[in-house]
């Protein structure tokens, strides 16, 4: 399918999707969240497609969200409304996505950017990769679910100081604070992105889906002391 706002490749049951508009530096407009959206559920739905890389375009990752859009509309409070409620439906769902994801970052990765690669079970980066809570910086609080999961993936006094400071974290910091897996250099990160997620297909097994939304909801359950707990 043709897409206006991301590209698409499959190859040996890897469906890589990049965020593709490199001079926005690939921020997320709401073209690119409907295309977006639409590309993840097709991944899921295709039984030939066994795990998904995803990635962006032209040196960056995903500036975040395109603060243009926000801005559309007579009624700005409830349109925003409206879209987040939209946002979060569909990225709920990415994060549980039934298949493994590999997440691919080169330049920035800031905002909705930031939270659109924890959807990942592995996240790879560049030297130059940097990642950014920036949401304090124009008087928001973190959208995407970046509340919920950054604390689950780094702990929750790293997390609160990159919320509350909204500073930028280097490669060499996101890889030392387990953020991400492995640093690879610019030119062959979409290639080892698609060995990894491959790797990761051959190993998920029929209990992939359990493991992997336990995992995502572990804090949630009750202690494993608790009988409740194993019924």
């Amino acid at each position: 399918m043709a897409y206006r706002h991301i590209q698409t490749e499959e190859a040996d049951g890897v469906l890589l999707i990049a965020l593709n508009e490199p001079t926005q530096r690939n921020a997320l407009s709401l073209g690119m969240r409907a295309e977006l959206a639409e590309a993840i559920a097709q991944g899921r739905d295709d039984d030939s497609v066994r795990a998904v890389v995803l990635t962006g375009r032209g040196g960056a990752f995903c500036a975040g969200g395109d603060l243009k859009s926000l801005r559309e509309g007579a009624d700005r409070a409830i349109a925003t409304r409206h879209r987040i409620q939209g946002l979060h439906a569909w990225f709920a769902d990415f994060v549980d996505f039934p298949k493994p994801v590999v997440v691919a970052v080169d330049g920035p990765c800031a905002g909705a950017g930031f939270s659109l690669a924890m959807a990942g079970d592995a996240i790879l980066c560049t030297p130059r990769a940097w990642f950014c809570q920036i949401f304090g910086r124009i008087g928001v609080i973190p959208d995407m679910a970046s509340l919920y999961l950054l604390p689950r993936r780094i702990g929750l006094p790293a997390a609160r100081e990159l919320i509350m400071t909204a500073r930028r974290m280097g490669s060499d910091e996101a890889l030392s604070r387990g953020f991400v897996n492995e640093i690879v250099p610019a030119d062959r990160l979409e290639s080892v992105a698609r060995d990894v997620a491959a790797r990761l297909a051959d190993a998920a097994g029929e209990g992939f889906v359990a493991r992997k939304q336990a995992l995502n909801h572990a804090f949630e359950r009750a202690p494993f002391h608790d009988p409740a707990a194993l019924r």
